[in-house]
């Protein structure tokens, strides 16, 4: 889905954060091997294809910021975790969660615990 930058942004703030998460950890570590890292730029592409290219700066400092939500999400589940480079890193539990039928139940469950 590509849309207007405000209408992106709009749509974007207006997900709900753990079923987008989950979503877009899908989208971005699959194929991804246990333990290997997938650059953040991996997150931006997938969002930007999903909900239109951030125009103005606010628009760019809001998909920021949704941005490390996502991955405050998926380390709060230890699903994904930040290397010392900056890049993401798969996680034990997020190859589990790859695995499942539905990412947002067992995301869900993960924080849950």
């Amino acid at each position: 889905m590509t849309e207007s930058s405000g209408a992106g942004v709009e749509a974007l703030l207006g997900e709900d954060t753990v079923s987008l998460a989950a979503s877009t950890f899908v989208t971005v570590f699959t194929g991804v091997g246990l333990g290997h890292e997938q650059t953040r730029h991996e997150v931006d592409k997938d969002l930007r294809r999903r909900f239109g290219k951030p125009r103005s700066s606010d628009d760019h400092y809001a998909y920021e910021a949704v941005v490390l939500q996502l991955v405050l999400v998926w380390e709060q589940a230890r699903i994904a975790a930040r290397a010392h480079s900056g890049a993401l890193v798969l996680l034990p539990d997020g190859a589990r969660l790859l695995a499942t039928s539905n990412a947002a139940d067992t995301l869900r469950a993960l924080l849950s615990r």
